[in-house]
């Protein structure tokens, strides 16, 4: 999906941390400054081992934050609002848990050197910063998983949504399209591949439905058809080598694809009593 679609996720996280870090640690001195740029570093560290990692950041920026503030130098006082970042992610009852006492233990450090109506105010910021970072997460939750394929929608699904957003293009003064991609080579594997990169590309808006083993539909919708030819190029290149086989406008499309319909069983009539 375009990033703008996408949750920040671990990465835009750690590439945060690592700048408070460093501000921390510039304007710090002694063991704050030393905590901070090691953390730094270790955050930059593991992030450079990419995909790998990703299990530990937000645990490795939670305790980098967490030590920071043991030190109880003013500066590291805005690693309060970092941990809720940190935390949020963590599932179940443990992690329901530590969110709360993470929460307690921070107002109960702003409440040592601010005012109460300072720490009121803080503790209700804290918990906007965890209530929207939560948005964010279940705003960026896939509904299925997009290993092998499973996050697709069914063929008999096209020929109707695609219909219904004829009417909606046509209502509104909007282009649409459905735009096929084929895989590089009729393998398993290439169309696990093709169907992960279309899954990190597609925008939230838009459906894609598996056509058949080695063939994906995707229904574009756009302001214009040069939005959508610019949209469907990026696609193209998103995905290479793999391949678009065609596309065509919503208005053209006809019955193209009324064959994946689902049949209805005929009626079957009722035996006739015995006399």
């Amino acid at each position: 999906m375009p990033s703008k679609y996408k949750s920040p996720g671990t990465r835009a996280l750690i590439l945060a941390c690592v700048v408070a870090a460093a501000a921390t640690g510039t304007f710090s001195e002694g063991s704050v400054r030393l905590i901070a740029w090691g953390g730094a570093v270790a955050l930059l560290a593991t992030l450079a081992c990419g995909a790998r990692s990703a299990f530990w950041i937000a645990p490795a920026a939670a305790a980098l934050a967490v030590a920071l503030l043991a030190t109880g130098h003013p500066t590291t006082l805005p690693w309060i609002w970092v941990l809720p970042l940190c935390l949020h992610p963590l599932r179940g009852r443990m992690g329901l848990a530590l969110n709360l006492a993470a929460f307690v233990i921070g107002v109960g450090y702003i409440a040592q050197h601010f005012s109460l109506p300072a720490t009121l105010l803080a503790a209700t910021s804290l918990v906007i910063v965890w209530l929207l970072a939560q948005e964010q997460r279940l705003r960026a939750k896939p509904l299925l998983n997009r290993e092998g394929a499973q996050w697709l929608l069914p063929p008999a699904m096209l020929d109707t949504d695609a219909r219904h957003e004829q009417r909606r293009v046509e209502r509104e003064s909007l282009y649409g399209e459905v735009v096929i991609f084929g895989c590089a080579h009729s393998t398993p594997s290439d169309m696990q591949e093709l169907s992960r990169l279309l899954y990190d590309q597609l925008a939230l808006y838009e459906r894609a439905y598996r056509l058949n083993d080695y063939g994906i539909a995707v229904l574009l919708v756009a302001n214009d058809a040069k939005l959508a030819e610019q949209r469907r190029h990026q696609l193209q290149h998103a995905i290479a080598p793999h391949r678009i086989v065609s596309h065509t406008p919503l208005a053209q499309l006809g019955d193209r694809f009324a064959r994946y319909r689902p049949r209805r069983a005929a009626p079957r009539r009722e035996a006739q009593p015995w006399p």
